[in-house]
């Protein structure tokens, strides 16, 4: 296929091919490809070369000289696009084999090799980016492909027209859609099922009933529908006492019915329904009222159940949920005080306070008033953990049903915790220091410092300029165990042996001359070089290895006993917390028994707490103490029937560091502290959690050196102190969750059968 392309010229050209092409060969011209076949070039022909040009929206790839009717297949995979060229008169590539690159617009490579009549092309695009079929179409001379590209974002230079909406160039092209999501697969669950009949509805028999009635008291209606099937009829009233006159609600309710040949049971039923009454059976006559079914002729069963694994509070709460009525004991306490206290009594009045309490008891019933156990009455004892139900045996019967199935044993878990903490140490220390007397001249190399001196006296000090000549009594010279001090006008200045300030025993010519302190290089031998070289590599390596097992369940109850270790972790780590321990909300502590804490290591003075003194008394520190070591802390979330257990840790190393001095107090330590507080992980039965990369790396390089010589090479060492020290600490954490089968022929203590006959006789186990 051919058209007329809109330009010849191909003006923005982005490669090296936008020099023009040699002059076009003779006719029957011999050109050797890659392949080494001989092609004859026959006249009017041209080389053929391929150019790319950048578009706006496309690239196009423009293939010179393929002469008239071209032919071109193609084909798309996912690895990109590939072409075979087929033209009608033999010719050559000008520049042989030939790769392009165009990674802006999505096209990695831009390949094109061939020789006489055949060539193949390629396109790879970039990772990410898909090549789509491009647009053929050829002028006659050129073939052109244009594939679509992304939108070449363009410079503006005039100010936006922001009443219009229009779309944003974006340089880079979007990436493909992920595949559809998918829901997580749905694990197993415990179910508990029980058929339970219908409390409300009154199983009776009778001929169809046709009646029509509006607005009728529901009484009325009941009564009249009790004689049409041949029952009895007693309405058992709740009314409030005669000293409050109210009436029933249910009394004060018409309702109204239409039946044509119903069923007698639907009928009456349908009545009790529109009243909003209960109504019951015994024996020929029904009874109904606003709590009949809690009312009966015949015996009741009572029982006590203690639950073993549920609280019986919660056990009754849920019942009361279903229907039944739960009484409980409220006891209120009051204490009234009356009267000011002596502190805050006025002049001249009462300054006596008196505090008078009482108790007030009271019973409260609560429940449901619609649920399968309507009429079934309960109560509760937290003390021995029983819940003691009372009512019709058919809803004692169903109530203990939902109790089996509450009172089950929480399950527990097996966190085995493995922490690894990691120290390597490696301290360098190249020290050299030397000095050399030539004449009066003294140089002194102290650890990478200069110091000279030169003559034979020093130059003054500060000191000496306000000193005046003359006026001032002769220095004395006192001669001690820690060398020679001469006093006087001079001070401290004039100290015997004294070198550049440090003192050292000697005799007093070493010391000054006429009161004015003399170079210290007299002490030394004239014209010879001292010198003193240390050097020291230490590397230390440290590895902390704890391996505990802590065994916990999903109780997420609060421990209203026992410490809160939350608060000594606090310390150890340096932080404030807040709470009634000083515990910090994301560290795990010891306050609930769904909640596991380790603690290893020394306890440290981390802070003092300063009290100020008070009538001239002195001001009292009291130390705060912190752990340096390791602290875990876990909590267990949910341990469903699927294997899965959801936890949270919360890890922590510490160590000191150095030590401050607190004034009046005395040194505390500064504790070097790596902690992780995870969230909430979820880990299968089995599988290892590993948490790394709480890595800490120091690197600390100290050079003193002399200007100028201390950067020389090779002899530079000799006029400088370096030291490096170097501390890499890595913390591993691996968890490995594992539940704990608590039935016969479990682990961790379950099951246990004794190996002798004497041992299981003793145990009660039985001789077999």
């Amino acid at each position: 296929m051919q058209r007329t392309h809109r330009s010849c010229r191909f003006a923005p050209l982005l490669l090296a091919s936008m020099l023009m092409a040699p002059a076009l060969a003779p006719a029957g011209l011999r050109a050797q490809t890659q392949g080494g076949t001989p092609v004859v070039i026959p006249p009017g022909s041209r080389p053929l070369q391929m150019k790319v040009r950048r578009l706006p929206d496309s690239v196009e790839l423009v293939i010179e000289g393929v002469g008239t009717a071209p032919q071109l297949q193609q084909n798309v995979t996912a690895s990109g696009w590939q072409g075979r060229l087929t033209t009608s008169v033999p010719s050559v590539l000008r520049r042989g084999p030939q790769r392009l690159s165009l990674p802006e617009a999505g096209l990695q490579s831009i390949d094109i090799d061939g020789a006489g009549t055949a060539y193949r092309l390629a396109v790879t695009p970039v990772t990410g980016f898909q090549v789509n079929r491009p647009l053929v179409s050829a002028d006659g001379v050129n073939l052109i492909i244009t594939f679509p590209a992304p939108v070449q974002p363009s410079l503006q230079t005039l100010r936006p027209n922001l009443r219009e909406p229009g779309r944003v160039a974006q340089p880079s092209y979007a990436p493909p859609l992920q595949a559809r999501a998918v829901a997580p697969p749905v694990g197993d669950m415990a179910v508990g099922t029980m058929m339970i009949a219908n409390p409300s509805y009154v199983n009776v028999s009778g001929p169809p009933v046709t009646m029509t009635l509006k607005n009728a008291p529901a009484k009325d209606v009941l009564m009249a529908l009790s004689r049409v099937g041949g029952y009895g009829f007693v309405y058992v009233d709740e009314s409030a006492p005669a000293s409050q006159a109210t009436t029933p609600a249910a009394l004060a309710r018409p309702i109204s019915i239409s039946f044509r040949n119903e069923n007698y049971g639907r009928a009456i039923n349908s009545a009790l329904m529109a009243a909003g009454i209960q109504g019951k059976r015994d024996g020929n006559t029904i009874f109904a009222g606003p709590k009949v079914l809690g009312k009966s002729f015949g015996a009741q069963l009572s029982k006590v159940y203690r639950l073993n694994q549920v609280s019986s509070n919660s056990a009754a709460d849920y019942l009361a949920n279903l229907g039944a009525t739960v009484t409980k004991t409220n006891v209120i306490t009051t204490a009234v005080t009356q009267g000011v206290a002596q502190t805050q009594a006025v002049q001249g009045g009462p300054n006596s306070a008196t505090t008078v309490g009482g108790t007030q008891t009271s019973v409260e019933a609560y429940g449901a008033s619609s649920g399968p156990l309507v009429g079934l009455q309960a109560t509760s004892d937290s003390r021995l953990s029983t819940i003691t139900l009372v009512g019709n045996p058919s809803l004692v019967t169903v109530a203990e049903q939902y109790l089996k199935q509450l009172d089950l044993r929480q399950r527990q878990v097996a966190l085995s915790v493995k922490i690894l903490d990691v120290t390597l140490n490696n301290d360098k220390r190249i020290d050299n220091s030397f000095a050399f007397r030539y004449g009066n001249n003294f140089i002194v190399n102290n650890s990478g410092q200069l110091l000279g001196a030169f003559g034979s006296a020093l130059p003054p000090t500060e000191d000496a300029f306000g000193r005046v000549v003359g006026a001032d009594p002769q220095p004395t010279i006192e001669y001690g165990p820690d060398g020679i001090t001469v006093t006087g006008p001079l001070g401290a200045n004039i100290v015997g042996g004294s070198a550049f300030g440090t003192t050292n025993p000697g005799p007093v010519a070493a010391g000054f001359i006429d009161g004015t302190k003399r170079n210290p290089g007299l002490n030394y031998a004239p014209d010879n070089f001292y010198n003193f070289v240390r050097a020291q590599i230490e590397s230390r390596s440290t590895k902390i290895l704890a391996s505990p097992t802590l065994i916990l369940s999903e109780n997420p109850e609060e421990l209203r006993t026992g410490e809160d270790r939350s608060a000594v972790n606090i310390q150890a780590l340096g932080s404030s917390g807040t709470g009634s321990a000083g515990g910090d909300l994301a560290t795990i502590g010891r306050t609930r028994a769904n909640e596991s804490y380790v603690t290893v290591g020394e306890q440290v003075i981390t802070n003092y707490e300063v009290t100020t003194g008070t009538q001239g008394n002195g001001n009292t520190c009291q130390p705060e103490f912190g752990i340096s070591g390791l602290t875990f802390g876990a909590r267990v979330s949910k341990i469903d029937d699927n294997g899965f257990v959801t936890f949270s840790m919360s890890p922590a190393i510490s160590a000191t560091v150095r030590q401050t001095d607190v004034p009046g107090c005395g040194p505390i330590d500064i504790l070097a502290v790596r902690r992780l507080d995870t969230g909430s992980a979820r880990v299968r039965d089995g599988q290892t959690l590993i948490l790394t990369g709480v890595i800490s790396d120091a690197d600390n390089q100290i050079v003193r050196k002399w200007p100028i010589l201390g950067d020389m090479p090779i002899v530079g060492q000799f006029f400088r102190d370096s030291s490096s020290n170097r501390a890499k600490r890595e913390l591993v954490i691996l968890v490995t969750p594992r539940i704990i089968d608590d039935g016969e022929g479990g682990t961790f203590g379950y099951g246990y059968r004794p190996s002798t006959e004497d041992a299981r006789r003793f145990m009660g186990a039985g001789g077999n």
